[in-house]
């Protein structure tokens, strides 16, 4: 079920992943109304993967 290219994309795109695994589920829902609705309810924990990454090389001043 899962398997290393997956869980790497859970750490770099777990929005992509998440819309994706669910479009599979729910074949009826748009890729675009899955990804709104994930946004919304993981969107602290998603903004919260990504600002860090941003921090590469220490924060900002």
């Amino acid at each position: 079920m899962t398997n290393t290219g997956s869980l790497d994309r859970a750490v770099a795109d777990p929005i992509g992943l998440i819309t994706d695994l669910v479009a599979e589920a729910e074949s009826e829902l748009g890729s675009e109304t899955i990804r709104t609705v994930v946004i919304a309810v993981a969107g602290g924990r998603a903004k919260s993967r990504t600002w860090p990454s941003s921090w590469r090389h220490g924060p900002p001043s």
